[in-house]
């Protein structure tokens, strides 16, 4: 089986966690708008960084 480097997917994975879960901190705290838009444009930018789509 080959071996594959799985990091940089796992690292992606958990800052669009991290960003999704401020993101429903801020909605619940009632922040404007654009504060918990920021979070989620962040997880959007995350997305569309291209990852070998075989992990």
């Amino acid at each position: 089986m080959k071996q594959r480097n799985v990091s940089r997917k796992q690292r992606n994975a958990l800052k669009e966690f991290a960003l999704g879960v401020e993101s429903v901190n801020r909605f619940v705290g009632k922040e404007s708008l654009e504060r918990y838009h920021e979070c989620v444009l962040g997880v959007l930018a995350l997305e569309s960084d291209p990852i070998d789509p075989r992990l």
